[in-house]
């Protein structure tokens, strides 16, 4: 079994047909992040750029909401678990742990 990170919620190129480079992350209907490989930046250069996009329901906020990883599979974990964060303290129902 691998140990590489496998997403709970759905992600879609944001801009399909432009090389698998750019994601957002949905629950249902709802967006809640995108992944982007940086490709022109000497110092992240193939890195994935990870970001928690606006969610209207949301009062409370928590940072970091961005950052950097080496893998877009960790890229999606950091979105999600920050994502999960976000349900919790704004008294949403979150995904089971057990997973």
């Amino acid at each position: 079994m691998s140990d590489e990170y496998q997403p709970f919620y759905k992600w879609r190129q944001t801009w399909p047909g432009e090389g698998y480079q750019d994601f957002s992350g949905f629950d249902g209907e709802q967006s809640f992040g995108r992944i982007q490989l940086e490709q022109t930046s000497h110092n992240k250069i193939n890195m994935w750029k990870w970001n928690a996009t606006h969610v209207p329901w949301v009062r409370k906020h928590i940072v970091p909401h961005s950052g950097w990883e080496r893998t877009s599979r960790e890229a999606c974990r950091r979105v999600e678990e920050h994502y999960e964060k976000l349900k919790e303290l704004n008294g949403r129902p979150t995904r089971p742990r057990d997973r």
